[in-house]
């Protein structure tokens, strides 16, 4: 019956509900109140409420109406048989004395403690979060973290530093350390003694008499058929002697021996002209000849018809060059005809003279006559190309082409306008020759003599035509001599003398006395005598069927063998030069180069190295064990000068500018990396929801008479605690990997500038795994305590959570004060942030250091 007796105590609805509290009414009434209790009262008075409105008023059997039990109507009826009255007990219709409002509180009650339960722990996540990702990691707290592990690696090289240098010893002896520069007077000792010991072997060897004894007995003494041969020691003599002009200068410069420098340049300038002469593919011979002397005629042999102009035309005056045959898409080219360009046209064209008997009006309109005909065939500049096309009469073809060709070359107009003329023969002497008929010796342009010059200088060899009827040599053609051995003093070594006319002598004893003239004339002004020939051309142009031919051919071959032969043994004298004695000379001219020139100067430079003592004297060793020797005294100096401070030196400079310098760099880099992290980390962390109402249906237990939401909040709680502790961790990580990277990869680097070559020179002992658990200590020593202090304890523990921010604040209090202050900012914040202060309060229960310190932090 007590039970339903009225209940005397207060009637606040707060007061009926559990508040997380293990103390009684009483107790709670005596104690102070929790700084948590006080802020979700409100969150309580919710719950209150819902069962407030379903709760009725307490009965009491003393006022119950027993006619509402029992039916005493019913029972009173009697029946007649009866003697007594029995009363009977009426069944109640209604199955609770509660109406269903109250039936319903506790489902109600409970649905609404797991939604509040669910809304909390959302925030708190929400809160949690944000607390670790903007202040959970003190950024001066990892800057001594990654200053300590550079310390780290800099003490581990300095403490090498030996090591160091007895690994790399070896290396410095061989000069395989690229990266320092080395001793360059140790390069230049070894230079100078290589360059010492090159002479010597060159003196005692190709530049030794014996040597030059050797190489002359080979030219008297080789045939004609070893050209390729002496192309190859030409070659190679001419190796030996660029080698020793290199060394001679080294040794002049070293010396410093400023005269013998334009020596050694004329020498190589000389090598280089020969070794070109040696290399030519292509052979030019000039034809040279005054007026009068054949050439013509000669040329008109050699190609098998006339084309130029004979004695009874005006002689030529453009340049003509006989070439190998070519073919061209199939066509075999004739001739090509080469036009002067508008500047080289105008400076002969100005140079016009008047001739004897010429006015200045006749000089003047054959100007104009010039001008036009250069104006008709501009449209074939720069060349001219006659070919042989096949697509008529061959011999017509080349007859028609011969006939334009005439026309240029005896036209007087035309010496302006053409440059030259090549003709295409297979009936050259030698594969490839060029023949160069060359005009302007007797011209009175300048120019034309100046070109006849440098072309006699270019040429390979040349063939000097005199008229055999005047075997005396004329004023003009000793004049031409005498220029051509002016300007090129070894042009006679290639010059040919071609006897011609000889076959218009009348008797024997004139053409006798004609030729030993002529002959004589010729050995006078330095012919070589087996380079001297007497020749009828002009035969070679003759029909062999005709008379005329048989005549002339018949006188020669009485006159004398060597006209009757002499036209085909000067082209075969000619091919033997080019192809034999050209090779011969040029190796002769290296060899006396060499004998004459470069033994003086090797002998002076083996005397310039001694008397300036440019090599250590009276040495019992090689240059090397001595350049070794100096090289070991020198290392001590070289390894901390030269490799181990400037690397360390680096390496320390790049850690103060790091650590120090770019501090708020650091700092600013710190925070935002780790606050990205985490955020990326934890979305799916954030977005999943929690069904307290499903879990609580869903687990077994004594009763689910009674729904309690606070153990499934609480098992939910600890295990968000959890996973937010391994996504801290994984943060953690990152970060860690981050600095690793960052700082320790990038300070070995730097410190790998020791020697580059040996990677494995420099190892840290400092891991990565390492830097991952300092940086897990440092970033755990306070994200644990957020966790607990927000995310691990439910509001209805008010006494456990208020434990935990109370830890919190001792273990991180610039972390609290941080939230707090950032709140204050805010005008609001987490749930957190609104207890600290008061829980601060609540501290002053103690009178402890620590204590005050965080009292005087917080006091505003």
């Amino acid at each position: 019956n007590n039970m339903f007796k009225k209940d005397k105590r207060s009637t606040d609805n707060t007061s009926t509900f559990y508040d997380g509290s293990s103390t009684s009414s009483a107790e709670r009434k005596d104690k102070a109140p929790s700084p948590i209790s006080s802020n979700f009262e409100g969150t309580n008075k919710e719950v209150a409420s819902a069962s407030s409105q379903s709760k009725t008023e307490p009965v009491s059997w003393d006022s119950l109406d027993p006619s509402s039990v029992f039916d005493m109507s019913a029972n009173a009826s009697t029946t007649a048989e009866s003697p007594a009255v029995t009363r009977q007990s009426k069944l109640v219709v209604s199955s609770s004395a509660l109406p269903p409002s109250a039936l319903q509180a506790p489902y109600k009650r409970g649905m609404q403690s797991a939604s509040t339960a669910a809304d909390q722990i959302q925030a708190d996540k929400m809160e949690v979060t944000h607390i670790i990702a903007n202040y959970a990691v003190e950024p001066l707290e990892m800057l001594h973290l990654v200053d300590r592990w550079l310390q780290q690696l800099l003490g581990e090289f300095l403490q090498q530093r030996d090591h160091f240098k007895h690994r790399l010893g070896e290396k410095w002896q061989n000069q395989e350390l690229t990266n320092i520069k080395y001793d360059d007077n140790s390069d230049r000792i070894r230079k100078i003694n290589n360059a010492y010991k090159e002479l010597e072997r060159a003196r005692d060897t190709i530049l030794s008499r014996e040597s030059f004894d050797e190489l002359n007995n080979y030219l008297r003494t080789v045939d004609d058929t070893t050209r390729d041969e002496i192309k190859e020691k030409f070659n190679l003599l001419l190796q030996e002697y660029f080698r020793i002009l290199q060394c001679l200068r080294f040794i002049d410069r070293e010396s410093k021996s400023s005269n013998a420098d334009n020596n050694i340049n004329d020498i190589k300038k000389n090598l280089l002209k020969l070794k070109e002469l040696n290399n030519k593919q292509t052979h030019t011979i000039c034809i040279v000849g005054l007026e009068k002397a054949g050439k013509s005629t000669f040329i008109n042999a050699l190609l098998g018809y006339e084309i130029l102009p004979t004695a009874s035309e005006r002689c030529t005056q453009i340049r003509t060059v006989l070439k190998p045959t070519f073919e061209d898409s199939g066509q075999q080219l004739f001739a090509t005809v080469k036009f002067y360009d508008d500047q080289e046209f105008h400076v002969f064209f100005d140079k016009m003279t008047k001739k004897t008997d010429e006015n200045q009006h006749q000089l003047d309109q054959r100007k104009v006559k010039v001008i036009e005909e250069r104006e008709i065939l501009k449209g074939k500049f720069p060349e001219e190309h006659f070919y042989i096309t096949g697509r008529i009469d061959e011999n017509r073809e080349r007859a028609s082409i011969i006939d334009q060709l005439h026309k240029y070359i005896t036209g007087e107009v035309y010496i302006n306008i053409i440059k030259e003329i090549a003709i295409y023969t297979d009936r050259l002497p030698g594969k490839n020759y060029e023949l160069l008929d060359v005009p302007g010796f007797d011209s009175p342009i300048k120019e034309h003599r100046d070109a006849g010059l440098q072309a006699i200088k270019a040429a390979d060899a040349f063939l000097f035509l005199t008229n055999g009827q005047q075997p005396s040599l004329t004023q003009p053609q000793i004049r031409l001599l005498h220029e051509i051995q002016e300007n090129h003093f070894e042009a006679m070594q290639r010059a040919f003398g071609i006897i011609t006319k000889l076959d218009l002598c009348q008797t024997l004893p004139i053409y006798q006395d004609h030729y030993d003239k002529a002959v004589n004339e010729l050995i006078e002004k330095n012919f070589k005598p087996e380079h001297i020939y007497v020749a009828c051309p002009r035969l070679q142009i003759l029909d062999r069927n005709t008379e005329e031919f048989r005549i002339i051919d018949r006188k020669i071959h009485s006159f004398s063998d060597d006209l009757a032969q002499g036209f085909e043994r000067s082209k075969d004298g000619l091919e033997k030069f080019i192809e034999y004695e050209l090779p011969k000379t040029h190796l002769k001219q290296l060899i006396d180069l060499g004998r004459m020139r470069l033994v003086r100067h090797v002998l002076e430079g083996l005397d310039k190295i001694k008397e300036k003592q440019l090599l250590p004297q009276n040495l019992d060793i090689s240059i090397d064990e001595y350049i070794k020797q100096q090289n070991i005294e020198n290392w001590d100096q070289v390894y901390y000068e030269h490799i181990f401070q400037p690397a360390f030196a680096k390496a320390n400079h790049w850690h103060t500018t790091t650590i120090t310098k770019e501090r708020t760099k650091f700092i600013d880099d710190v925070k935002f990396k780790f606050h990205n992290f985490f955020l990326d980390l934890t979305k799916d962390f954030l977005k999943e929801t929690h069904q307290i109402e499903q879990l609580m249906f869903e687990t077994h237990g004594y009763t689910k008479i009674q729904l309690n939401a606070h153990p499934t909040d609480n098992q939910v709680r600890e295990k968000l605690s959890i996973e937010l502790e391994k996504l801290v961790d994984k943060a953690s990580d990152i970060l860690a990997e981050h600095f690793h990277d960052r700082y320790i990869c990038e300070l070995e680097n730097i410190l790998y500038d020791i020697c580059p070559q040996l990677k494995d020179l420099y190892c840290t002992k400092l891991t990565l795994e390492k830097c991952r658990n300092e940086t897990h200590a440092l970033i755990l020593r306070v994200c644990r305590p957020v966790i607990m202090a927000t995310l691990r304890y439910s509001h209805l523990d008010s006494a456990v959570k208020q434990d935990a921010i109370n830890e919190l604040i001792y273990i991180a209090p610039m972390v609290v004060f941080n939230i707090a202050n950032a709140s204050d900012k805010n005008n609001g914040g987490g749930i957190l942030s609104s207890v600290i202060s008061k829980s601060v309060d609540s501290l002053s229960s103690t009178n402890d250091m620590t204590t005050a310190l965080i009292k005087t932090l917080f006091k505003k």
